[in-house]
Parts: C-alpha cells; structure tokens; sequence
C-alpha cells in the first residue's frame, strides 16, 4: 500500500519537451507527496508563443525549431508514469501557467522548481482573490548534468547534453588534438546522411553548415549563403583554389584561421567551435579556413552545434550528405571520438 502521502491531490506543471532526469524526478517528487498528482503540460499554442520569444533572442533561435508536439510531449510523461503510476495522475492541456489552479477546489499543494516559484506565488495570489486557500508550495531540486549545471530542455536543444545529463563535449578535448584510429577509417567513409545530386529543399532560416570547397562553392553558387563553412581551398587534398572569392563569397565575412593537423581534430578547433555556437544568428556568415585538413571536421561541428542543424558535406563521386543533427547522432560521434588517440599540442 505504501506510506500515506501528505496530500490528496497536487499539482505540477511543465512544458516536459525532450523529456529528460529532471522531468523524471519533478514527477516523482510529485508522486511522493500525494495520492494523486495532477500534471499540466503546455499545448502547442503556449509552445508557439515561448517559440516567438525565444525566437527574438539571438543565438536562441535555433531552439525554437526543436520543440516536440504536445502529443509527443504528453506521450512521454505517459510512458513514463504508466511503469509505476497508472492510476495515480491525470493530464490536462494548459494554455497559460494557471490550468486549473484557479478553478480545481480539490487541489492542496503546488510542486515547483526555484526557477518557477515566482509563478505559483501568483497563482497563490490569484487564489485568495476568488476565496480558494492557497496551496501549499513544495519546491523540488533541479537535477544536475556532468558539468553540474541544471538539467534542461533548453541545454538539449542546444546540443549541449543529452537527456541523462550527460555531456556531448569532453572539456578535456579542447586541450588536446584527437587523432583518427586507423581501425576506424572505413567507418568514417560511409555517409552519415542522406545524399542528395543536387541542393533542394533548403530552408533559409536553418542553421546551415557546410564543410569542404565544392559544397561551400556550390551552395554560394545557388545563393544559399551557410550560416558557417569549413574550408581549406583544397579538393581531394589538393590545392585548386587560391581565395574566398573563388567560392563564392563576397569577402566581408569573418574569417577564423586555425590550424588542423591531417587525420585529426585538433582541441583548437573544436574550442573555436563550441565558442561560435554560442553566439550564432542565422544572419551571421562565418568561415573557418584551415591550415591543415577539413576532412573530419564534421565531427566537432556535429557535437557542438544545436539540434537541427543542417550540416552539409562532399561524398566523392555520390553528392552531398545531408546530416540533420538529433541526438542518436551526436551521441553516436561522442562514442566514435571517444575511441579516437590523445595527443597535445
């Protein structure tokens, strides 16, 4: 039967995008302190309008793209709740971060973050404004990632952590130059996604990317300025072209020069990576020209850049590869360079 809990009814709410540990812990805080837990979670409509908002800040519009459907989000606190809880909760759609605060005479207790506690104050007061008792406000802890900063559907979308908390980027790589294993050579030559012939179906508010000469040059070609491009004015390892200008570009981007040994990626660029995603706008044209070889930077870029990402390369004698990025992606190269041999500089 278990012990009593505290409360008859609470409630909770959330918008449970990408659902993650904290997601799963703010539940089961809920559950601990009552026999039912009432669990609001954001319609589309609440989503489209954090969207707009999200969507004015610079280097956050990315994230904006990467908000799953009400129905998926609600589908996972289901599948979620269903291992242990079946018939202990119930789901409503909210509209605004009231639900059914104002209106539900049943519900005794509010469980809240501290980023949220502000909110149900409001509701508190709201409350007493038409004659309800104020709900008591229970404040559950946010859950840590590896880099022991908070949990969150924000960090997801940005490609930051996965869903655990776990980190896509070794701090340590920046520090040291990854070097490709010869055991895993063939691997890195099949394609990651998709091949296209020909470029199609671009939406000019993704975030693009393209990597090596001839994508870059065909893309410029077509108008389709990337958001950011990895060159090194070489195909197939040889020199062919001799400026910017000769790929298309008009020379007023920015330019970041770094050096990238053959066979490797060195911690230079994926800092130099990492730093420019913070402060990415789908305006911005930027380009990374390397002293080296490009070939394997796709993978820095794959694990530092947000979800749905557009990431673009050369497959020699097939087209172009197509990568969106998610997270079975990401956390497949994390695994990948895991494998990869440590060096410094």
């Amino acid at each position: 039967m278990g012990s009593p809990k505290k409360f008859k009814t609470a409630v909770l709410g959330g918008t449970f995008d990408h659902f993650h540990k904290g997601h799963k812990n703010f539940l089961e805080h809920g559950l601990s302190i009552s026999e039912r837990l009432m669990i609001g979670v954001t319609s589309d409509e609440y989503v489209k309008n954090l969207k707009s908002q999200i969507s004015n800040l610079k280097n956050t519009y990315q994230n904006s793209k990467s908000f799953e459907a009400f129905s998926t989000r609600k589908k996972s606190v289901e599948d979620y709740l269903n291992q242990n809880a079946k018939d202990r909760y119930e789901i409503v759609k909210i509209n605004d971060m009231f639900g059914t605060t104002l209106s539900d005479i049943f519900i005794e207790a509010i469980v809240v973050s501290k980023e949220t506690l502000k909110n149900a104050k409001v509701i508190n007061t709201m409350r007493e404004e038409i004659n309800l008792p104020s709900l008591e406000i229970i404040i559950a802890e946010l859950v840590l990632a590896q880099d022991g900063k908070p949990i969150s559907s924000f960090r997801i979308r940005n490609g930051e952590i996965d869903k655990e908390g776990k980190l896509y980027v070794d701090p340590s790589w920046f520090l040291r130059n990854l070097y490709l294993p010869s055991k895993m050579r063939k691997e890195l030559k099949s394609p990651w996604g998709q091949i296209f012939k020909k470029i199609e179906n671009i939406n000019p508010k993704d975030l693009i990317i393209t990597v090596g000469d001839e994508t870059t040059k065909a893309f410029n070609n077509q108008s389709i300025k990337p958001n950011l491009s990895v060159i090194d004015f070489k195909v197939a390892r040889e020199w062919k072209f001799k400026n910017l200008r000769e790929l298309g570009f008009l020379g007023n981007e920015k330019v970041y020069k770094i050096k990238n040994p053959a066979g490797s990626v060195s911690g230079k660029l994926f800092k130099l990576a990492a730093d420019l995603f913070k402060n990415i706008d789908y305006k911005d044209h930027r380009i990374i020209q390397i002293d080296g070889e490009e070939d394997l930077s796709v993978l820095p870029l794959i694990l530092t850049s947000p979800l749905d990402t557009n990431i673009f390369y050369g497959q020699p004698g097939r087209g172009i590869v197509r990568i969106i990025v998610d997270e079975k992606i990401k956390a497949k190269i994390r695994s990948m360079l895991n494998q990869f041999i440590t060096r410094g500089y």
